[in-house]
């Protein structure tokens, strides 16, 4: 029979357990094209990694960069850091996406080298050691990749492209590639007007778009099977590289591109894949179901963090996540906000194209990139501090930390926007008439009026998502 201090142990340690925190990686948690980035996350964002990991909660990093981009910088510096600190047990509470999400990648205890690694303190300490043990040389020159018995076999037999069918979509690519490159190059001098083309040049000269064919190793170590999980064309102007990117939003060359890469796919009966843009430039092929909210949808599941539907909780409440492409039509982490119960943080330096949805935030009027996500997760792991040393109050009670976290920002956002109406002599009778039904509604405890709330919201959502996307900086 449990003990009840048992019991209040597994509780008390539950408010941080059942919390998900997720985020892309580029411009989210790494600063992107700064050669101190590595340096900045080892100070800025790898610490308060650790920290959410070490009190207890669950960590997803997702990035539409390939095996070798996740493995050298991201993995790589984690290492760095557990192996500084001799905890490598809290690599097993980070769960690893790439490629648009098409590979998962998780480290268990269980693993003989895990085990092996983490009781010995003077191996757990060799940074080398450790990168050596967990991955291998990867597929091309001085690439590296996680060890194929690290990625989970059930999630990319159901991520993987049919063989038969990479060759027609490479094929494809290249020659929707070469008729973009005549197109950019007769374009070039009124484009150099808008665009800084030195991002997609070399020696000032224009870099050939040429599609990659992304496969990963997976299975045994010693008999590995191969998937190609995406296929990516790069570099493709895009309207990142653009001097006022909000002007060119879904005008630039890239969008057109996407378009004409999806009609040849549909005629060739290739209509079951979609190209999507990718990073900052590229466009990405995949499967048409895989992104990062598949990815992030399995994960919570496979964690069992799904909300509690008999408390009002919706699927994704447990979770958090983090992205710097929040942008309707245009951004890879944008398929996340239809994960219902998710919170999700817009860190993106081009706020005006944030979509004003119910649950997506920009966390700070001031930061954006890394350091906005670090200002968030400071306060998570404040929260998770809280409840565990037991200084929450009777009304958190049951809560867990993200249950806070959200309560004490959104709570200081409708206080301070309150204060800034009544400041605003514009503001009608009339608006403040309907700001008190939603209150009142708020205030009611049968289900009927909790039925409206999510109706109003729902709509609400629907008619922001086909308006333009205007963003009140900070809310």
């Amino acid at each position: 029979m449990m003990r009840t201090n048992d019991r209040d142990t597994q509780i008390t340690h539950a408010v941080v357990e059942r919390c998900l925190i997720a985020a892309d990686v580029d411009s989210t948690i790494i600063a992107q094209g700064d050669r101190h980035d590595r340096e900045g996350f080892l100070l800025t964002l790898g610490p308060r990694l650790l920290e959410a990991a070490r009190l207890g909660a669950h960590l997803a990093l997702l990035t539409g960069n390939n095996m070798d981009a996740l493995t050298n910088r991201v993995l790589r510096w984690l290492i760095e850091q557990l192996s500084h600190i001799q905890d490598l047990k809290l690599l097993s509470h980070f769960h690893f996406f790439c490629n648009s999400a098409g590979v998962y990648a998780h480290f268990p205890l269980s693993d003989p080298d895990m085990a092996r690694l983490c009781a010995d303190p003077e191996s757990c300490s060799d940074s080398t050691a450790v990168l050596e043990a967990l991955t291998k040389p990867g597929i091309g020159e001085k690439k590296l990749a996680i060890r194929p018995r690290f990625i989970d076999p059930v999630y990319i037999r159901r991520t993987a492209m049919a063989e038969p069918e990479v060759e027609k979509i490479r094929s494809i690519l290249l020659e929707c590639g070469d008729s973009y490159m005549k197109r950019l190059v007769e374009r070039r001098s009124s484009l150099e007007r808008n665009y800084d083309l030195t991002q997609v040049c070399n020696s000032g000269t224009l870099i050939a778009a040429t599609p990659e064919v992304r496969s990963v190793e997976h299975g045994p170590d010693e008999e590995p099977q191969l998937s190609t999980v995406q296929i990516t064309l790069r570099p493709i102007l895009s309207f990142r590289h653009a001097r006022a990117p909000s002007r060119v939003f879904g005008k630039d060359l890239r969008g057109a591109l996407i378009s004409t890469i999806q009609e040849r796919l549909d005629t060739s009966g290739l209509g079951h894949y979609t190209a999507r843009a990718g990073g900052r430039a590229s466009v990405d092929v995949t499967l048409e179901k895989l992104d990062k909210a598949y990815g992030l949808e399995f994960l919570i599941d496979r964690l069992n963090l799904q909300g509690y539907s008999r408390q009002g909780q919706k699927f994704g409440s447990n979770a958090i996540y983090f992205g710097d492409e929040v942008i309707v039509g245009g951004g890879n982490d944008y398929p996340v906000t239809r994960i219902p119960g998710l919170v999700v943080f817009a860190v993106n330096s081009d706020r005006e194209l944030v979509p004003y949805l119910h649950h997506v935030f920009v966390p700070s009027a001031i930061l954006e990139g890394p350091e906005a996500t670090a200002q968030i997760l400071t306060s998570f792991n404040q929260c998770a501090n809280r409840l565990l040393k037991g200084h929450a109050d009777g009304a958190h009670k049951g809560w867990t930390a993200l249950d806070v976290l959200k309560e004490e920002i959104l709570a200081t956002r409708v206080a301070d926007r309150i204060a800034e109406l009544r400041a605003n002599r514009r503001v009608s009778v009339e608006d403040w008439q309907t700001l008190h039904v939603f209150v009142s509604l708020m205030y009611c405890t049968d289900p009927a009026a909790r039925e409206w709330l999510t109706i109003l919201t729902s709509q609400l959502d629907t008619i922001m998502t086909q308006h333009s996307p205007r963003v009140d900086i900070g809310r």
